[in-house]
């Protein structure tokens, strides 16, 4: 009888060591529902969608945070959780890099009380983002070894003298359509619906 009353012991045990795990887990930051995610979900409006041209499981999400300065939404985001990188502030545009994605705070350029929160998986950064974004903000050694590519910078930097409308230049900045390699032009808005789709281009 000892034998099944151990192993009764034990299951028990690992059930509470397990379930203590997750809920540390919950404060840790999981891309998709804990976190620093989590919490621009539930703060924040969705505005639109914008998904790489390499594949659509990479994408960036864009809020807004009304009646909110660039300065105030970047404290509330690393007062709930802090980032592993901290970029400096320039031309009133800040990036915070989480475990899983970077995070851009922007002005809104519509309205000047309200600010633009945009959120992009490493994929998405290292496949369609212009590497001019970030002069001023981060050295292209912090990037390269978060996107864990060797000289990201000037492979992209190569590829965006190609073809720069291939490259992602921040949604404020992506003009409203995006014009693919192939030489046409398509509408990045696509749709009527609130939240939208689209390459690179894709924004306001």
């Amino acid at each position: 009888m000892r034998k099944p009353l151990l192993f009764v012991m034990l299951s028990v045990l690992l059930l509470l060591a397990a379930c203590g795990s997750n809920a540390q887990g919950s404060t840790g930051g999981s891309f998709f529902k804990d976190g620093i995610i989590e919490f621009i979900e539930s703060n924040y409006i969705l505005q639109d969608i914008v998904t790489s041209q390499q594949s659509s499981t990479d994408i960036a999400e864009i809020y807004l945070a009304e009646n909110k300065s660039v300065d105030e939404v970047v404290s509330e985001l690393q007062s709930h959780e802090t980032p592993k990188e901290v970029s400096e502030k320039k031309d009133n545009k800040q990036v915070l890099i989480y475990n899983d994605s970077f995070i851009t705070i922007t002005p809104d350029e519509n309205n000047s009380s309200d600010t633009l929160v945009e959120i992009a998986t490493y994929g998405f950064v290292r496949d369609n983002y212009q590497p001019n974004f970030f002069n001023g903000l981060f050295a292209l050694w912090i990037l390269d070894e978060v996107l864990d590519v060797d000289d990201w910078g000037k492979k992209r930097q190569s590829k965006c003298g190609y073809n720069n409308e291939d490259c992602y230049g921040g949604y404020s900045s992506s003009g409203g359509y995006y014009k693919k390699s192939t030489g046409s032009s398509s509408s990045v808005r696509g749709s009527t619906s609130t939240v939208r789709g689209g390459g690179p281009g894709t924004g306001k």
